[in-house]
């Protein structure tokens, strides 16, 4: 990508997986990043559920946001852990149908976040843009949303193998941002 010093013209430039995640992962910043990074990949408790789903609201949880993660996701942690480790996404998204799809996926992913990226709007549209080389937003049906996560996105992500999986997060994340800042009004 090449950026004109007079405008703020982008020019996008097909690349390899290596090179995108390379120049888009360092652009990406989160003030709560340490609601992440400090949680993910340990033991699930009541404190680590709420801080990372805190983090993935971007802001301090609502008493209803609150009460939700409670009840789907806390109060379900033995059902979590009494899992196959080999459960498929879709399965998994059976077993825990209630919260929404984009925190139910967001579950799955603090559950085994190796396995299974994190699914929101901008890695939606950063899929689509590098697929088909225009911008679409994210279903707006739960069922619809579950749908593309599990037949298009983890194929989409699958691509990836190799590299760090939270710098292709974070690449994906950044990138379909600044589509939509950039390009979704063309």
């Amino acid at each position: 990508m090449t950026r004109s010093s007079h405008f703020p013209i982008y020019t996008l430039e097909k690349t390899s997986a290596s090179s995108f995640v390379k120049y888009w992962s360092p652009l990406y910043k989160y003030k709560k990043e340490l609601l992440y990074t400090g949680n993910i990949g340990r033991p699930l408790s009541q404190q680590r559920v709420h801080a990372l789903f805190e983090w993935k609201n971007g802001s301090r949880l609502s008493a209803s946001k609150s009460a939700s993660i409670e009840r789907n996701y806390i109060a379900r942690i033995e059902d979590l852990r009494n899992l196959s480790v080999d459960t498929s996404a879709d399965r998994f998204l059976k077993e825990f149908p209630r919260g929404g799809a984009i925190w139910r996926i967001f579950w799955m992913h603090c559950w085994q976040h190796e396995r299974f990226p994190i699914y929101d709007q901008h890695v939606h549209r950063a899929m689509v843009f590098i697929e088909e080389q225009r911008v679409e937003e994210i279903p707006s049906l739960d069922t619809t949303k579950v749908r593309a996560y599990v037949e298009r996105y983890l194929p989409f992500h699958d691509q990836f193998r190799g590299h760090d999986l939270r710098a292709v997060d974070r690449a994906l994340w950044y990138f379909g941002k600044f589509l939509k800042a950039n390009y979704l009004l063309l």
